[in-house]
């Protein structure tokens, strides 16, 4: 099996990869991520790209590429323009070597919760959303899915998620660019 690669942004210098030899991820279905499609697609290698259900472009998107953390703090202030839009979502899923897997709904980090029963209460609830959003609007459950932040919390998020339907769990684990 291919060593798992780990992406956000996306930019040429990534180009000059062999990612022929890696497993693709990208995280938080950053427009840039989709942006660089054409270049990618022809990879001959399998491409999970990890939305979050609630972080989605419905309107005019940048074609400035800000670093995720920027993206991170302008979608939690509302503006949504550096991340992909539900038909370009629909336009990946038609390759085969696409997976279009779950990353939450909201993409909060944990280390905000006090204690580890608002934790799990989050996840659950977060868990569900992002169901509900992905069989209404993509008519699918994700069977993949990637931690917000990589943060598994020893192995509850993943039973949390697995016990929605999720069979397939990365973090910490994938080598990072």
């Amino acid at each position: 099996m291919k060593p798992v690669l780990m992406i956000h942004e996306m930019y040429d210098e990534i180009l000059t990869l062999p990612l022929e030899n890696y497993i693709l991820t990208f995280d938080d279905g950053l427009y840039s991520q989709y942006y660089y499609y054409n270049k990618i697609k022809h990879i001959n290698t399998e491409k999970i790209f990890f939305i979050s259900s609630g972080i989605i472009c419905n309107g005019y998107q940048s074609n400035i590429f800000p670093s995720c953390e920027i993206a991170h703090k302008k979608a939690f202030a509302g503006n949504f323009e550096d991340y992909i839009t539900i038909d370009q979502i629909k336009e990946l899923m038609k390759d085969p070597l696409v997976t279009i897997g779950g990353h939450s709904h909201s993409h909060t980090n944990l280390s905000k919760f006090n204690s580890l029963s608002q934790k799990t209460n989050y996840i659950i609830n977060d868990t569900k959303m992002m169901i509900e959003w992905f069989d209404t609007n993509l008519q699918f459950i994700p069977s993949k899915f990637c931690f917000p932040y990589n943060e598994d919390l020893n192995g509850i998020y993943s039973a949390l998620v697995k016990s929605a339907g999720i069979t397939k769990c990365y973090g910490k684990e994938r080598i990072t660019f």
